[in-house]
C-alpha cells in the first residue's frame, strides 16, 4: 500500500500490468484520477507502451499455430507473414487497453460554475459603487446590477435592469459592455447613462464623455455615440433615434438633483416612486402627458409634490405612502 503519490516508477509498472497488489492499484488510480500531474500520467503511459513494444511477444507453439492454421482455413505460405502481424494486434490491444483505463480512472477537471454578484439600489436609495477594476457606477433607486466571477479577467460585463450611470476605468485590452434587456454597449474609457424602461418598451443611453457602441439582440451593430448625444431605442421594433442632449444635465441625479426638461408627469412620477420610495396614482388620464421643466436638488417630496401640484394644475393627497394626484 502506498501512502504518498506514486513516483514514475510504480505509475510506468502499472500501465505495464506489473502491479498485482489490489490496495496499491486503487491507491494508483485514486492518484489517476485526481488529475494531480496529467503530464507525468502520460509521459508514464507512453514510457509503459515502449517497454510493451520493445518486449518479445510470445510467439505461438507449433501445435497451436497448425491448430488455429486449421481451424481458420490460413494456408502454410502466410504463416511467417501473419505471425508479425498477430504480435503488432496484440501489442496495440494492450496500448488501447491502457488507454482505457487511463481515461476512465481520470476524471474530467471541473467546470468552475459562474457566481454572480447582484448589487440593487432599494426605494430611496442612490448607490454609489466601484467595480473591481476601478470603474464607478451610480445605481438609480430601484436598479440592478449584476456581472460574474470572470469580470475583469479578459473582460468586464455588466447586466443592468433599470438606470445606471457609468465611469468606466480604462483598461486595454479588457473590453466593457453593459447588457440591458436585449441590447448592449459596447466602451472603452467613457462616462454614460443607461436607462432602461421595460414599461414603456424604451432603452436609452447618454454619452457624456468617450465613445460607445451600440449592438442589437444578435450583437450587431446599431451605431455609435459622441459626448452629448442621446440614443433612444424601440424595444418593440427595435427603431432608434439619436439627438443632441445636454448630457451633464440630463445625469445630474448622480449627485442627488432630479432635472426635468419637457418630461410628461407619467415619467416623472415614476421617477419620484422610486427617488422616494412612494406610489404614486395619476386620477386623470389628460394629467398623465402633461409636460414638466423643473429641477429638484436634495428638496423633500411634499415640496416636491407642492411644487408639482403648482406647475402642472392638480390637486393631490398623500397616506401611508401613497399618493393619488386628480
Amino acid at each position: 500500500m502506498i501512502h504518498h503519490p506514486p513516483g514514475r516508477a510504480q505509475l510506468i509498472a502499472y500501465f505495464e500490468g506489473k502491479i498485482t497488489d489490489a490496495t496499491t492499484k486503487e491507491a494508483i488510480e485514486a492518484y489517476i484520477s485526481t488529475d494531480t500531474d496529467p503530464l507525468l500520467v502520460q509521459v508514464c503511459m507512453q514510457t509503459a507502451w515502449e517497454h510493451i513494444r520493445e518486449a518479445d511477444v510470445p510467439r505461438s507453439t507449433a501445435a497451436d499455430w497448425d491448430q488455429f492454421r486449421m481451424l481458420s482455413g490460413i494456408r502454410s505460405s502466410r504463416k511467417r507473414f501473419l505471425q508479425p502481424m498477430l504480435a503488432a494486434a496484440a501489442t496495440l490491444l494492450l496500448l488501447l487497453s491502457l488507454s482505457a483505463i487511463y481515461f476512465m480512472v481520470r476524471k474530467p477537471a471541473a467546470v468552475k460554475p459562474l457566481a454572480w454578484q447582484e448589487i440593487t439600489a432599494g426605494p430611496g436609495e442612490l448607490r454609489t459603487i466601484r467595480l473591481p477594476d476601478g470603474s464607478d457606477l451610480t445605481l438609480f433607486p430601484g436598479s440592478v446590477v449584476s456581472y460574474n466571477n470572470e469580470y475583469n479577467k479578459t473582460a468586464r460585463a455588466i447586466k443592468l435592469k433599470g438606470r445606471a450611470y457609468f465611469n468606466v476605468a480604462t483598461i486595454a485590452g479588457k473590453p466593457f459592455s453593459v447588457s440591458a434587456g436585449n441590447y448592449t454597449t459596447q466602451v472603452l474609457g467613457t462616462s454614460f447613462e443607461i436607462f432602461e424602461r421595460p414599461q414603456r418598451q424604451e432603452l436609452s443611453v447618454i454619452l457624456v464623455s468617450g465613445k460607445v457602441r451600440l449592438l442589437n439582440a444578435q450583437q450587431q451593430p446599431l451605431s455609435e455615440l459622441r459626448p452629448d448625444q442621446q440614443m433612444t431605442i424601440r424595444t418593440d421594433n427595435a427603431r432608434f433615434n439619436i439627438l443632441p442632449v445636454a448630457a451633464q444635465s440630463m445625469v445630474s441625479w448622480t449627485t442627488g438633483k432630479l432635472s426635468y426638461d419637457q418630461a410628461t408627469l407619467a415619467d416623472v412620477c415614476r421617477e419620484l416612486e422610486k427617488w422616494y420610495g412612494v406610489n404614486i396614482t395619476i386620477q386623470r388620464t389628460a394629467l398623465e402627458k402633461k409636460r414638466i421643466t423643473a429641477d429638484f436638488e436634495r428638496l423633500s417630496l411634499p415640496a416636491v409634490m407642492h411644487i408639482l401640484s403648482e406647475t402642472a394644475g392638480f390637486n393631490y393627497n398623500e397616506k401611508d405612502n401613497n399618493i393619488a394626484v386628480y
